[in-house]
């Protein structure tokens, strides 16, 4: 059986802690597993007014990609608005890629910029409860940011999970 490496990357305002029961699973298995914070989530010290793109948000991801070895090539998995991510990372380093999962996950077209997949999904789902939104300027573009509310959280992202889990994010 052929081992595969794969590179796993969490939705927005979450972090690699999302992959916490999935990654020794994997391991178990044989797999190399790499679970990666996106800049300004998880542990990456980055505040979220530093990010003006998606580009710099997947920064983390797509500076692991540029320093893997020749011929070496890994599987990605996005989580929901983590489709986004490695469909940028797939684009700049397609020889990098052996797959890509989009599980449960925007997918984003030829036509429109990344962001726009995500304004449709607020259309689709527009009671984001008590989730905050604010704006800040980077580089003179005005960006809108999210900070998931816990009501949001506990009642439709993680209604089969304790505190300890909702808590994380």
């Amino acid at each position: 059986m052929a081992f595969a490496h794969f590179v796993l990357i969490h939705t927005i305002c979450h972090g690699a802690w999302i992959w916490h029961k999935l990654k020794p699973l994997l391991e178990a298995l044989g797999h190399k597993v790499t679970a990666l914070d996106l800049a300004a989530s998880g542990v990456d010290p980055r505040q979220i007014e530093e990010i003006g793109s998606f580009d710099e948000y997947s920064e983390p991801l797509l500076t692991f990609l540029e320093a893997l070895p020749p011929g070496e090539k890994v599987i990605l998995v996005g989580e929901s608005c983590g489709g986004l991510n490695i469909a940028i990372a797939a684009d700049k380093y397609c020889e990098k890629i052996a797959a890509a999962v989009f599980h449960n996950s925007v997918l984003p077209d030829t036509e429109h910029c990344p962001s726009y997949v995500v304004d449709k999904l607020m259309e689709v789902f527009p009671d984001w409860k008590d989730t905050t939104y604010f704006t800040y300027t980077k580089d003179g573009k005005e960006i809108t940011g999210l900070k998931l509310g816990f009501t949001l959280l506990r009642e439709n992202l993680y209604t089969l999970c304790g505190p300890e889990v909702y808590c994380l994010s």
